[in-house]
């Protein structure tokens, strides 16, 4: 930089020597000023590229002066309260079942927090001091403790499953979702070999869930070895949760029909959706009525036994139908099927068969069925940051302990999709909708001590006359 008064230079040099860093000199409208730099590494871009921040300013007399330090000078503070304590709320069984645990207040916090904002748990601790209830339970969420918390919860097998059990109704049909999580730490010894739905070979844990139909609740949730056979998983969990009046809805993937002779030896049910090329299904359905599902959406079925699994559900879906045709039509054009081919198979375009050895109507088989798909979404949407937390995960320990968590904000989740389900505003209120509205419901905190709500906007207001028994204002 050219005509740089001296006492300015020398100020800038000794400046240099002093912080031992990069520093840059700068002229913006005849002022000097002083920029630290450095250079990181942008992978949008694939290059290097230089960040720079303002640390003080020259006089030309050669005085520095440092940048000057935002203050907040009030000690009035705003946390969002009304989110937090609807989730409190609802999970007085939870904090009932976990009395006696050691590590209950962060187990709480966590799943508090994975119930409101399901990203990175590494945040953990910046969302807690956001929240209202950080100031009326004591839990320790720096990043370190929330490892080590982990870690600890996933060490206490026996202390979970004796809270799942708690959490659990004596009897009734658990749907069982078993998803593959893929992983790349070479830390896990879970992480193993193994073919997914995607039929990615990639090292993998599986994670199972167990939920109830009876409570529409998660009761269960487990860990396992990526290699590990769905039968195997889903024996063990029989293990756990033996019962009378036990089932189990599986999901499109099932195949192991052998082990449906088993459960039905064992008196637990069974609700199989049926792959479109099964041998089970028959080259032509007669449907036998119909029934109204959801919004005006009419639904054909057949039912006839099918030894020795018990009964066969044929379901015939209308708007399916038009999709499956255009398909076969698409396979005819490519000549992949002959015309004879496509009438042959358009016979069986948009229905799908269901093995069960339950005797019951068939729109309440469809309907257990159709309700899997929500689950699978919740906890989908739940899990979908666990690469994000690989730093804390690297332990299989830990992954279970994270998992136990994912399990607990499940159940509130729930418990609030339940009581719009409820009112019948599935649909048209989600979950994600209630809790941002009733973050919205803010607790101020004065220097003084004094403690009040915010107004609160109209919608919010809406909100709370859903959960007016639960959530009060005062």
């Amino acid at each position: 930089m050219q005509d740089v008064p001296k006492p300015v230079l020398h100020t800038f040099q000794e400046r240099k020597a002093k912080e031992n860093t990069r520093l840059e000199l700068r002229r913006i409208n005849g002022y000097f000023y002083i920029y630290k730099a450095h250079n990181i590494w942008n992978k949008q871009l694939k290059k290097t590229i230089k960040i720079t921040q303002i640390v003080g300013s020259i006089t030309p007399d050669g005085t520095y002066k440092p940048k000057r330090q935002k203050t907040n000078i009030s000690t009035t503070q705003v946390y969002e309260y009304g989110n937090a304590q609807l989730l409190l709320n609802l999970s007085q069984d939870v904090q009932n079942a976990t009395a006696n645990m050691s590590l209950k207040n962060e187990l709480l916090a966590l799943s508090i927090i994975r119930a409101i904002e399901p990203g990175p748990i590494r945040l953990a601790q910046t969302v807690w001091e956001n929240i209202y209830l950080s100031r009326k339970i004591n839990a320790n969420l720096t990043p370190k403790n929330v490892s080590n918390t982990l870690c600890a919860i996933g060490n206490m097998v026996e202390e979970t499953y004796e809270l799942f059990a708690k959490l659990s109704p004596e009897t009734g049909i658990l749907f069982y979702d078993l998803t593959s999580v893929l992983s790349y730490s070479k830390k896990l010894t879970l992480a193993e070999k193994g073919y997914n739905a995607d039929w990615d070979s990639a090292s993998q844990i599986k994670v199972a869930l167990a939920f109830s139909t009876t409570t529409w609740l998660p009761v269960a949730v487990d860990v396992f070895y990526g290699s590990l056979k769905e039968t195997k998983v889903l024996k063990y969990f029989i293990d756990r949760f033996p019962g009378a009046d036990l089932g189990f809805v599986m999901d499109r993937g099932f195949n192991s029909y052998k082990l449906l002779g088993d459960l039905k030896k064992e008196n637990i049910h069974y609700i199989v959706p049926l792959k479109k090329d099964s041998t089970l299904l028959p080259g032509f359905a007669k449907m036998a009525g119909t029934f109204e599902y959801g919004k005006k959406r009419m639904i054909a079925f057949s039912k006839r036994s099918k030894r020795p699994y018990g009964f066969l559900y044929l379901f015939e879906d209308p708007s399916l139908r038009g999709a499956a045709e255009g398909f076969l039509l698409g396979q005819v054009n490519k000549g992949a099927l002959s015309m004879d081919d496509y009438r042959a198979e358009r016979r069986m375009a948009g229905v799908f068969g269901i093995l069960s050895d339950l005797d019951v109507e068939a729109q309440e088989i469809y309907e257990k069925y159709k309700e899997r798909e929500e689950i699978e979404q919740a906890f989908d949407f739940m899990k979908n940051d666990l690469e994000a937390d690989k730093t804390y995960l690297g332990r299989d320990d830990a992954v279970r302990g994270y998992f136990v968590v994912v399990f607990l904000a499940m159940r509130l989740y729930f418990k609030i999709l339940k009581r719009l389900r409820e009112r019948a505003l599935v649909g048209k209120v989600s979950v994600k909708e209630v809790l941002y509205a009733l973050s919205k419901m803010r607790m101020i905190v004065e220097a003084s001590g004094n403690e009040y709500l915010c107004a609160l906007p109209k919608k919010t207001e809406q909100i709370l006359e859903i959960f007016s028994d639960i959530v009060t204002v005062t």
